[in-house]
Parts: C-alpha cells; sequence; structure tokens
C-alpha cells in the first residue's frame, strides 16, 4: 500500500525506506527483542526501559510521522523536529500507559489493574516509582511539545494531543 501512494516516485521510495528501518531492528523489531530480553530480569534500568520504548510505541509514532513528512515534503530541520516529537510522545505515552497501570480504573482501560506486576513487566514505575515516573513523563511531554517551536501556531492539535496523553486516564 505505501508503494501505491499518490506522490512523487522519490518520496514514495523514502517512506518505503523510513518505515522498513522504524519496523527492523533498529525499531520496533528490535525494541521488542529487547523487551522480551529483559522479562525476566529482577531488576532493569531507566535507560534499557527508554530504549525498549523508544523503538517500540515511539517507532510506530515516528512511522507515521515520517509518512505525514515526506508527503509534506519537509525540510530536513522540520524532520528532525517531527521525529523529535514522534519520539518523545511515544514515550510518554508508554509512561503514561505505567502509570495508568498502577493507578487506572479498570473500567476505562479495559484491563485488569496492576497487570504489569502481576506479569512481574519491569516499567518505569517499577524502576522510578510513581512520582519518578510522573516526573519522566511531564519531562517527556514538554520535551515533545517543545521540539514543535518552530511550526508555531501549525502544530496547536499536536501540543493539544501531548496534553491530552498526558493527562488521559484511559
Amino acid at each position: 500500500i505505501m508503494s501505491s501512494a499518490k506522490v512523487k516516485p522519490e518520496i514514495t521510495v523514502n517512506i518505503i525506506r523510513e518505515v522498513s528501518h522504524l519496523s527492523g531492528t533498529e525499531g520496533m523489531i528490535g525494541g521488542q527483542v529487547v523487551d522480551l530480553a529483559n522479562e525476566n530480569r529482577s531488576v532493569i534500568d531507566e535507560s534499557v526501559l527508554a530504549y525498549t520504548y523508544e523503538r517500540k510505541t515511539a517507532a510506530l509514532i515516528k512511522a507515521a510521522a515520517a509518512i505525514g513528512a515526506d508527503c509534506a515534503e519537509a525540510s530536513e530541520e522540520e524532520k528532525k523536529k517531527i521525529f523529535e516529537f514522534a519520539e518523545n510522545l511515544g514515550l510518554a505515552f508508554q509512561i503514561k500507559d505505567d502509570i495508568l497501570d498502577c493507578l487506572g480504573d479498570e473500567k476505562l482501560l479495559g484491563k485488569p489493574i496492576g497487570s504489569d506486576e502481576e506479569n512481574d513487566k519491569k516499567t518505569f514505575v517499577t524502576a522510578l516509582g510513581i512520582q519518578g515516573a510522573e516526573r519522566r513523563l511531564e519531562t517527556a511531554t514538554n520535551m515533545a511539545k517543545e521540539a514543535l517551536d518552530m511550526f508555531g501556531e501549525k502544530s496547536e492539535f499536536l501540543r493539544n494531543l501531548a496534553d491530552f496523553l498526558l493527562e488521559r486516564n484511559y
């Protein structure tokens, strides 16, 4: 489907290259491998969690951002900032998910609370505690929004999306 996009052929090739890269060992597949390799560890470092989340959730968001940026023929500087936004948004999304697994409403989430702990899954909450995870969530959200500064008012929707994900309860 990516190859049938109604854009210039060089843009189509670039989209295919970027999405393939973000899906492979440097992206979603690589993140999943690291995640599985760390399942049974008793302690996991924050940097390993960030690496994993940046290659799973953030890579998925970056792939979507890459398609939009390429179709809009964004400059390299614009793409760099768009990717910075997407990476931080993905990290923030996943950290919020970790927090909600501890403090969320089971009915709103549609899954049992505490399932990460029950399954011995290492998260930002297990690495940093609730307050530390909340601080890291806020930092990632602010970094995502700051990456959009160069776009001015055109980025308002994305800023609101970052705030929504920060405050979400499901």
